[in-house]
């Protein structure tokens, strides 16, 4: 325990950690703020004035405004929602809101904007085209709870044409959501966003943070001293491995947890009670609310980030100088980011499951695997994705750490 005391006053003590440290705080609440900077209402009061509001004060209006509608989507709600978009659009002339004139008042519009992209998810047809709001027939929203399982049964049969097991196991998924939707006024999907924005600055500053804890050694000489004491390999690197991981690890969660409770604060915990169907898409397949889903997502966040600084650690193990490790650890946090794009299909999916940090990016975050139709195929059987992240993430870390103490018991100058 002193051994692992001294190693984390020596990382805590330089001014480079005090710096990353104090950057990943300062993100944690700033990233949790921006969102509701883009909250803004347009509406004219009964003198006829435009009235604008902006941010905290449009939440707090739009609440207000959506309280009639909070608790359960009922297909009464539905129809509600609907009735009212069809009149504004039949009154102007025009069949979608795009294309109202400036001058119209929207303001009835309002409270009904979060449910009725639902709406249109719901009715869409046989190829995902969803029909102009005014096609849509009032009496049909009775079947809405239907439609929603019609479409989402659809939408895997268009998205795993070719895989009948996939197809189940989203199905299966669907069927445990609990129906009708819960929806609260707040947090949408831009403030989520932020919450894997923030997870993946924090992986990026820790890394660095730990990708020198044994090539800085290397670098100095000072692990030739070291090497000669009587606990100078496999104590002193559990020492140094504990320590980076106590320090990083304490740091991501503090930082996740000041950002939910911050962003949650701002919204109104209220909203967090909200179905993840409505904020994202209908066919979600997670039973889960907005709230659920933020641990969800900090907790394997937490389990990929490990696994991240598990590996900076066994290369820094394996690099003599302070540049090289950084460098290559940097590299292995941007390479999952892009292994979709450059390998298409099958082949990329199965890199972003298995290099490090798989799940922590901004286009294959663990969070739009979970709101996703992405499965990986071995023969007939198929697994769904956020699956897989989690369970090579718990072999990662164990044999990443185990592999950091051998290569550096065995390290050779």
């Amino acid at each position: 325990m002193r051994f692992l005391g001294l190693e984390m006053k020596r990382i805590l003590t330089t001014k480079r950690t005090w710096i990353l440290l104090a950057a990943a705080l300062v993100f944690s609440g700033m990233l949790a703020y921006i969102p509701v900077t883009f909250e803004e209402v347009s509406y004219t009061d009964e003198q006829g004035q435009e009235i604008s509001l902006k941010g905290r004060e449009a939440v707090t209006y739009l609440r207000g405004q959506r309280s009639k509608l909070e608790g359960e989507v009922t297909p009464e709600k539905v129809k509600e929602a609907l009735f009212t978009y069809q009149e504004c659009l039949t009154k102007y002339g025009v069949e979608d809101t795009y294309e109202l004139p400036e001058e119209a008042d929207t303001t009835m519009l309002i409270p009904y904007w979060e449910l009725i992209h639902g709406v249109r998810e719901a009715f869409a047809d046989e190829n995902g085209m969803a029909p102009a709001l005014t096609e849509i027939p009032i009496e049909e929203t009775n079947r809405y709870y239907e439609k929603v399982q019609e479409r989402t049964k659809a939408l895997l049969a268009m998205e795993q044409p070719e895989h009948r097991s996939a197809q189940k196991i989203g199905e299966n998924l669907y069927q445990d959501v609990e129906k009708p939707f819960q929806y609260y006024s707040g947090i949408g999907s831009n403030a989520m966003d932020y919450q894997v924005l923030l997870i993946y600055l924090i992986t990026i500053l820790c890394v660095v943070i730990a990708s020198p804890i044994f090539s800085s050694d290397y670098q100095t000489g000072a692990d030739d001293i070291l090497r000669c004491t009587k606990h100078g390999r496999g104590k002193m690197a559990a020492c140094k491995i504990g320590s980076a991981v106590l320090i990083c690890g304490s740091t991501f969660l503090i930082c996740s947890m000041v950002w939910i409770a911050v962003t949650n604060t701002l919204f109104g915990w209220e909203s967090t009670k909200t179905s993840l169907q409505v904020i994202f898409s209908i066919s979600s397949l997670p039973n889960l609310d907005i709230g659920q889903t933020q641990w969800l997502n900090l907790a394997a966040g937490f389990l990929i980030f490990l696994a991240m600084i598990s590996f900076a650690l066994y290369l820094s193990t394996k690099m003599k100088s302070m540049v090289s490790s950084l460098a290559a650890a940097l590299v292995f946090c941007f390479l999952p980011v892009f292994a979709t794009s450059v390998f298409p299909g099958q082949l990329g999916l199965w890199l972003q499951c298995l290099l490090p940090g798989g799940g922590i990016g901004m286009g294959n975050s663990f969070l739009y695997m979970l709101i996703d139709f992405k499965f990986l195929h071995l023969g007939s059987q198929s697994v769904w994705i956020p699956y897989v992240l989690v369970a090579v993430t718990l072999v990662q870390i164990p044999v990443f750490l185990g592999a950091a103490v051998h290569s550096h018991c065995k390290m050779r100058k």
